[in-house]
């Protein structure tokens, strides 16, 4: 029989102390996390069965993940899933881990697509930089019938965002292509598309290596490098919106919390009207969103 060595209750307060020393933030919810996934119980569970015992297997796969934490490593690719807008999202190493911010972006983007005039917008969304796909697969959940495009340079985000789609239901309205912005697709969406929505790297290069550890070493630099000004990605999406938009259709783009007025001046230089800015619950500038100018409805056949 295997050796019993420990029980939760102990072992989560030897896990906590431990991370604490090591710098990490919120060190007894990840304990609390981490054993919970070695041992297939809910943080509730762990707490109504905190004398049970940990066997000697357990405890080493364990000591790893703490080992890992401790280290820098994210939590949510030590766990393999995040929770990002009420759903549960599958995230790996090498894809840039989603954050509560974006979910700013996503509300945002919802609200253009479902209240413009009381209505629904005829359903057709671009998510350029996808990453996992927490935004264009969010977005194809919280708005029936949406179709979605989802791009990224990087093939497992393309792969990752593919199987999100699957976990949760709405892969037979997005496509996952691999590709550099909207390289990928196809030509025909040209002018007819209703929003096109991003979280594109927005650190300035000299920075990145002043980010937290988890972040700086773990996170793959391409999805943070926003070129020296932290900008280079705005840019690009706002003069990618003037072609792919439709007249009318929308711009959102989540922007660090010091870019807001740039944000909004690349916006107007390119044409867009009623650019705004939303903050994020710490009152923090997040999304910048625009309309493309022109007739608030699209003309007859230009969706595909």
């Amino acid at each position: 029989m295997p050796e019993v060595l420990k029980t939760v209750r102990e072992l989560l307060q030897a896990a906590a102390g431990w991370l604490e020393s090591r710098g990490v933030e919120a060190a007894r919810l990840n304990a609390e996390r981490l054993l919970g996934d070695v041992l297939g119980l809910t943080r509730l569970e762990l707490y109504l069965h905190h004398d049970r015992p940990v066997m000697e297997q357990e405890l080493g796969r364990f000591r790893d993940l703490l080992r890992r934490r401790g280290a820098g490593e994210p939590l949510q690719t030590l766990i393999g899933e995040t929770e990002f807008y009420s759903r549960t999202f599958k995230v790996e190493r090498g894809v840039f881990v989603p954050r509560p911010e974006t979910e700013i972006l996503v509300a945002r983007a919802v609200a253009l697509l479902t209240e413009e005039g009381g209505r629904p917008l005829a359903p057709s969304a671009l998510d350029l930089c996808c990453g996992t796909g927490v935004v264009g697969v969010t977005l194809a959940a919280e708005v029936p019938a949406l179709r979605v495009w989802a791009t990224d340079i990087s093939e497992a985000a393309v792969r990752l965002t593919e199987q999100n789609a699957h976990r949760l239901g709405v892969a037979p309205r997005l496509s996952a292509l691999r590709g550099n912005l909207a390289d990928p697709l196809p030509a025909h969406l040209a002018g007819s598309v209703d929003l096109l929505a991003s979280n594109p790297p927005y650190v300035r290069r000299e920075e990145i290596q002043a980010l937290a550890r988890e972040v700086a070493e773990h996170d793959p630099r391409e999805a943070l490098d926003g070129g020296p000004d932290g900008l280079a990605f705005h840019r690009a999406l706002a003069t990618l919106g003037r072609h792919w938009l439709r007249p009318g259709g929308w711009l959102a783009m989540e922007i660090g919390c010091d870019q807001g007025d740039d944000a909004v001046s690349i916006c107007r230089r390119v044409g867009f009207e009623n650019v705004e800015v939303a903050a994020d619950l710490a009152g923090r500038p997040r999304v910048v969103t625009a309309r493309r100018p022109g007739a608030t409805e699209p003309q007859a056949g230009a969706r595909p």
